[in-house]
């Protein structure tokens, strides 16, 4: 019986730790697609401007907020 609930234990604290992971890896998806992009040798949006750097920052930012508050919402996290 005591084995039985610390298996269940240990599964219940396996489930937490691949629920963070899977929501890690879904947030951090989103600047790995774009700056993946960005660094391919041909020609996108903003790369001869200065400011463009930052512009693709924050748009990074936003996006990944953005699905953050979405998995929330969806109470997913």
């Amino acid at each position: 019986m005591i084995r039985k609930i610390q298996t269940n234990v240990v599964s219940f604290q396996l489930n937490i730790i691949m629920k963070t992971l899977s929501e890690l890896s879904i947030v951090l998806s989103i600047p790995t697609i774009i700056f993946g992009f960005w660094g391919m040798n041909t020609k996108v949006p903003l790369s001869n401007e200065s400011h463009g750097t930052v512009v693709i920052i924050t748009v990074l930012l936003i996006c990944s907020i953005l699905v953050y508050n979405w998995l929330k919402k969806k109470k997913y996290l």
